[in-house]
C-alpha cells in the first residue's frame, strides 16, 4: 500500500514507489522542522561563531565569547537566547559566572560536520594540545 497523502492521491505520479518511500521520509514533520530550525541557526554567521567557538574552546561566559567573536555583549546575549530557546546551548552557573556549552544532538552533530571545512589547524591553549580539530588528532606543528 502507497503511503501517498489522501489529499494528493489524484495526481499525477510517475514512480509512486519512490513517492511513497519520499512521503514516508517526511512523515514527521515535527522532527523535519526541528533539523530546520538547526540549520537556521547554523546558517547565521554570528551565531554560527559563537556555536563553533563553543565546540572548540569549551565552556564560555557571555563576555568572552563576545571578545572571541567580535560581537558586543548584548548581541551575544541575544544569539544565546535564541540558541537556548532551540535547545542547542545550555548554560551553567559557576558563582557569578553563567558559561554556555553546546548541547548533544544534531547542533554538536552539524557542528563537526562545518568544523571540518570552517576551522583549520589551531593550538587550543586551554586545553593543553595542538590540535587539528577537523580530524580530532594532535598536531605537533601548529
Amino acid at each position: 500500500m502507497h503511503k501517498v497523502p489522501t489529499d494528493r492521491r489524484d495526481l499525477r505520479v510517475i514512480d509512486p514507489d519512490q513517492v511513497c518511500d519520499a512521503t514516508a521520509v517526511l512523515a514527521d514533520g515535527e522532527r523535519v522542522q526541528r533539523a530546520a530550525t538547526v540549520l537556521d541557526a547554523l546558517g547565521e554567521v554570528n551565531r554560527l561563531s559563537i556555536l563553533l567557538a563553543l565546540q572548540h574552546a569549551g565552556d564560555l561566559c557571555v563576555s568572552d565569547l563576545a571578545v572571541a567573536v567580535g560581537m558586543s555583549d548584548s548581541a551575544v546575549s541575544h544569539a544565546l537566547r535564541l540558541l537556548r530557546a532551540h535547545g542547542m546551548v545550555t548554560a551553567h552557573r559557576e558563582g557569578r559566572l553563567v558559561r554556555y556549552r553546546i548541547t548533544g544532538g544534531l547542533a554538536k552533530r552539524l557542528l563537526e560536520v562545518v568544523s571540518e571545512e570552517a576551522v583549520g589547524p589551531v593550538r587550543l591553549h586551554a586545553h593543553g594540545d595542538a590540535v587539528d580539530p577537523r580530524h580530532g588528532e594532535r598536531d605537533d606543528d601548529a
